[in-house]
């Protein structure tokens, strides 16, 4: 009576085993985050359409952080207002990846926060908005207005933070896929 108590569970478990399909142990992980290698800023004046500001990133590491050796730079012009809109890549694939498309499709678990450095006059407000129910929603940050001021440089920090059903519309929750930096100088 012990010995077929102990046998029944033991021969389950020895089917279900050998009923597990082996080829699921070689699966690739899912990818949580996106992988970038190109990020590229163009500002289109609003006061001269013909006007725009395009500044390009290309040649990220594979985490979405930028090599010290690469820089890329925004002229803009003191007191003036720009539409900007950002273009994500992932150029490690053929065809290109368009990670701005993935991007959009997915916003609800994304956010672009965009810094500028202490002493650089300018302000980022991103234009565009995510379906989340209320609180939201939510920026998402493809889009965005920018405003000068007086004449000044130095950087805009660019984060794109991963939050699936964590997003609240602040950078604080998810992980990075992208943080990187454009040098930036407000002159006539």
């Amino acid at each position: 009576m012990f010995t077929k108590r102990l046998f029944l569970p033991l021969l389950a478990v020895a089917l279900l085993t050998g009923a597990c399909n082996r080829d699921e142990e070689n699966v690739a992980p899912d990818e949580d985050n996106e992988r970038i290698t190109t990020v590229t800023l163009r500002l289109t004046n609003k006061a001269n359409a013909g006007e725009t500001v395009t500044a390009v990133l290309d040649g990220l590491a594979a985490d979405g952080s930028q090599p010290g050796t690469l820089a890329a730079s925004l002229i803009l012009k003191p007191n003036a207002a720009y539409s900007m809109r950002i273009e994500l890549a992932d150029k490690s694939k053929t065809p290109a990846a368009d990670i701005t498309a993935y991007i959009k499709d997915e916003a609800n678990e994304h956010l672009l926060v965009y810094r500028p450095s202490a002493g650089l006059n300018m302000t980022v407000t991103p234009n565009d908005r995510d379906t989340n129910p209320a609180p939201g929603p939510f920026p998402v940050g493809l889009t965005a207005d920018v405003t000068t001021g007086a004449a000044s440089s130095g950087k805009l920090n660019v984060v794109l933070r991963h939050q699936p059903g964590t997003k609240n519309g602040t950078a604080t929750p998810g992980t990075s896929d992208l943080d990187v930096n454009f040098d930036v100088s407000i002159r006539q």
